[in-house]
């Protein structure tokens, strides 16, 4: 994977888009019809792109960063490629537009950008195309090309934020019991915490970035942290040990499991603000495990990620 600077944004290889798909008509929304009125609802910034709506996706890059992923469900590691940037995309929060192509459904879209290796991903700007990735990439990865574009964007002086597409969430489909998780879960029943977090690193070991088995495997291992500690004492202790770390992370769990996720995560980017080396990632570290547990579309992790974000950097 190349790394890339604001400059190549514009570098003079870049692909002019606005002739791209030309035949294509224009969609007066790019996502399609509306959601029918009385269903459930949810907001994403991550569209389907097609022939039909492609250029008009394209013509938002004026405004904010379009993110380009070029897959298709063959591709090795493109499920779990495709989980891993829609959570991120959607925790950004307007930060760009993710447009999917899937590339056997649209094969003359693919075509017209010589796209011949997938997944790929690409940057647009202003209409112009730059190559991200090619192959797949971790979430650092990822974080750190949005990163880039974002301040490539920035210095071309385009500060706007993408809408959210609103997406129909069918609320007749049952919701029952995750299969995948029912072994782990009888094991968290059962007081069997360690036990459980194998199971679900059993699980990973496949699905290395599926939310929900990310969240389990944190839960069972906070759980199993906590069993048979005394909640108050573990509180007690952290207010008069300041400066040890496993203290104030014991008591970074007590408080989240309290239902006080905002404490809890201020006490860990205490730690990180007054710890150096293997300390301050052992308390990074744990801040994220919990931010997967609360969620990331929870306004408490964003805010807690800017803190982050000003500590570290």
């Amino acid at each position: 994977m190349d790394d890339m600077s604001s400059d190549s944004i514009h570098r003079h290889d870049a692909v002019d888009l606005s002739g791209l798909a030309a035949a294509a008509s224009s969609a007066d929304s790019p996502v399609g019809p509306a959601a029918h009125v009385g269903s459930a609802t949810a907001r994403t910034w991550v569209v389907e792109g097609t022939e039909e709506n492609f250029n008009s996706l394209l013509q938002k890059s004026v405004q904010h960063p379009v993110l380009v992923e070029f897959t298709t469900p063959q591709a090795h590691g493109a499920k779990e490629m495709e989980s891993l940037l829609r959570r991120v995309t959607d925790e950004a929060a307007g930060k760009w537009l993710l447009v999917r192509v899937d590339i056997d459904a649209q094969p003359r879209l693919a075509q017209s950008l010589g796209v011949k290796a997938v997944p790929m991903l690409v940057a647009v700007i202003g209409g112009q195309l730059a190559p991200l990735a090619q192959g797949t990439i971790d979430e650092q990865q990822f974080r750190q090309l949005t990163e880039q574009v974002i301040q490539a964007a920035t210095s071309a002086g385009m500060v706007g934020r993408a809408e959210p597409v609103m997406v129909e969430v069918s609320s007749e489909e049952p919701v029952g019991p995750d299969p995948r998780t029912v072994e782990a879960e009888k094991l968290m029943d059962a007081g069997k915490f360690d036990e459980a977090v194998a199971a679900y690193d059993a699980l990973l070991a496949s699905e290395p970035n599926d939310p929900v088995l990310i969240a389990g495997r944190n839960g069972a291992a906070l759980l199993g942290r906590l069993d048979g500690k005394d909640p108050a004492a573990l509180l007690t202790a952290a207010q008069q040990r300041p400066d040890d770390v496993d203290a104030q992370l014991a008591a970074a769990d007590v408080e989240l499991m309290g239902g006080r996720p905002a404490d809890a995560f201020n006490r860990i980017i205490q730690v990180v603000r007054s710890t150096h080396d293997e300390e301050r990632e052992t308390a990074r570290t744990r801040l994220l495990d919990l931010f997967e547990m609360v969620g990331q579309s929870a306004p408490e992790v964003a805010a807690a990620r800017r803190s982050l974000a000003a500590v570290l950097f």
